[in-house]
């Protein structure tokens, strides 16, 4: 999907909507039989290609990368 078309969506997306998103979302990643090793792989490497990763995993979990890495240790 094209960035502008994700600034569409979130121009005009009502709460609903980006309710039920976000349990998709999550629907989604609970019954993904990935394994949680390549799971975490991809989700660093696409961390990559953002800004800021932290914005990435904030927005995903509410906790920074350094927060979850801490935790993970």
């Amino acid at each position: 999907m094209e960035k502008e078309q994700i600034q569409a969506i979130l121009d005009n997306a009502s709460e609903e909507f980006l309710e039920r998103f976000y349990e998709t979302l999550l629907n989604e990643i609970n019954s993904d039989d990935e394994p949680y090793h390549k799971k975490a792989y991809h989700l660093l490497a696409a961390s990559l290609k953002s800004e800021d990763p932290d914005d990435f995993f904030i927005s995903l979990c509410g906790w920074s990368l350094e927060s979850l890495i801490e935790k993970t240790e």
